[in-house]
């Protein structure tokens, strides 16, 4: 296989392997964090995640927006 080969496979390159695995590293530690953290504080540090991950949901959409 090529370098740049156009497949279907959807780990046909070395780099989309490290860039799989950082994406799932990266989920990972948002997990983490946020377990230590309503670990460390309770229900509130929920409601602050919940905040948080609304507004880089509504950041992402205004990146692909923009995009187009």
């Amino acid at each position: 296989m090529t370098r740049n080969s156009l497949t279907d496979d959807a780990q046909a390159t070395a780099a989309e392997n490290r860039q799989a695995r950082l994406i799932l590293m990266v989920t990972l530690g948002l997990i983490v964090l946020c377990a230590a953290s309503v670990t460390l504080f309770g229900l509130p540090a929920l409601g602050v995640i919940g905040l948080a991950g609304t507004a880089a949901c509504f950041a992402a959409l205004i990146a692909f927006m923009l995009g187009n």
